[in-house]
């Protein structure tokens, strides 16, 4: 996609920002706080204040692997569930525990079966990576399993 356009011509905080488009229904762009995408992964992992989004057996497959291959569009190996990304927000964590979904600029939320923690990163500087989310969702993890 960084192949198409330069960055400058991608969407920014700026734009992320303006009222007009906040108050848009985008139906594919998501406009959350980090918190409340974690609280959606939360739910599907557990029971949150009295909701959980799918049942045990949907989370099960939710978190499987279902197909792996080339992405067609941007030409990287990826491994896809019912719906998510496997793994970690970097493409080197070939975890069978975590999934989750890459946002734009480097933004990532996800879940761990195997820890039960759910996380989101947000950002206000766009990057063409997601080695930020990559290094937070790192250190969550071991403090979750410690």
């Amino acid at each position: 996609m960084f192949r198409a356009a330069p960055m400058s011509l991608f969407p920014n905080a700026d734009l992320g920002n303006d009222p007009g488009v906040v108050g848009a229904d985008i139906p594919a762009g998501g406009k959350t706080s980090a918190r409340a995408i974690a609280k959606m992964y939360a739910a599907l992992l557990a029971e949150v204040n009295g909701l959980r989004l799918i049942s045990p057996e949907g989370l099960e497959q939710a978190a499987t692997l279902a197909v792996e291959g080339k992405d067609e569009v941007f030409g990287n190996q990826v491994r896809w569930t019912l719906g998510y990304a496997l793994g970690g927000p970097s493409v080197e964590e070939r975890s069978e525990t975590m999934f989750g979904m890459g946002g734009v600029g480097g933004s990532w939320a996800g879940a761990d079966t195997a820890t039960g923690t759910s996380l989101a990163v947000t950002k206000n500087l766009l990057t063409e990576n997601f080695d930020t989310a990559a290094r937070i969702a790192r250190m969550v993890l071991h403090a979750a399993s410690s």
